[in-house]
């Protein structure tokens, strides 16, 4: 799972035709998978994937069932890193920070400053203005939950910075005739870098631990080489 605003990462869709998703002997309507009994409901895997798509700006017909296999694993991971969190509202964004965001969001998007253009988009993903407020809210939560947590575990001394620059930028620049840059220009620029990757390892990990930890059940059939890890997930019988 990768923090979304940090590197495009938003997590993508789903499909949900044809499931009943059974757990502890009862049908239960709406609900897809849960999470140590926690349970994620179709609707909530619907609007998380129509935000993933529109987030790509990635027609729905393109969506494919790895895109929403992919989609229902970071709603799994949201929700096992939400119960590793003590005070969660003391991570959310303040109002000012949330409306700053969408106004970025919005500038990035063709038109996305012109109200019924705008208006238009997201009625094509089947969001409003709220929703997509939201998924920015929880997206910062869980970003600033990884970056409290993590952060602190993460020390990139100055022999990776020089050897990030000599042996990945500089060639880089060659390769595409750019112009070659001194070391302690980009210095600060490479060592944040290298710090949100080693973060991305440590979460990847925690992850993986999590997963293993937890009482996860799921009626949704993954495609091959997109399942989740062994003996994190348990499937309902058909």
């Amino acid at each position: 799972m990768k923090r979304v605003l940090h590197f495009t990462i938003c997590s993508a869709l789903l499909f949900t035709a044809g499931l009943v998703p059974a757990f502890a002997g009862e049908v239960i309507d709406g609900v897809v998978a849960s999470v140590n009994r926690h349970p994620i409901l179709r609707s909530e895997w619907e609007e998380a994937a129509n935000f993933e798509a529109f987030m790509q700006q990635k027609p729905a017909s393109q969506i494919t069932q790895a895109d929403r296999a992919l989609a229902l694993q970071h709603l799994i991971d949201r929700q096992l890193l939400i119960a590793q969190m003590g005070n969660a509202n003391a991570m959310e964004p303040s109002d000012a920070s949330l409306q700053q965001d969408l106004a970025k969001l919005r500038a990035q998007l063709p038109k996305g400053n012109n109200e019924p253009d705008w208006q238009r988009l997201l009625a094509r993903y089947g969001l409003t203005e709220d929703m997509v407020k939201q998924h920015l809210r929880d997206q910062f939560q869980v970003m600033n939950f990884i970056e409290v947590r993590l952060r602190p575990n993460v020390h990139v001394n100055d022999d990776e910075v020089a050897a990030y620059y000599h042996n990945q930028l500089i060639p880089d620049l060659q390769k595409n005739s750019g112009t070659v840059v001194p070391l302690d220009e980009v210095k600060s620029r490479i060592h944040e870098l290298l710090t949100q990757q080693h973060i991305d390892e440590l979460l990847d990990a925690w992850l993986h631990n999590l997963r293993q930890q937890a009482e996860i059940h799921s009626r949704v059939a993954f495609p091959a080489g997109h399942a989740p890890e062994e003996g994190a997930m348990v499937f309902g019988g058909n």
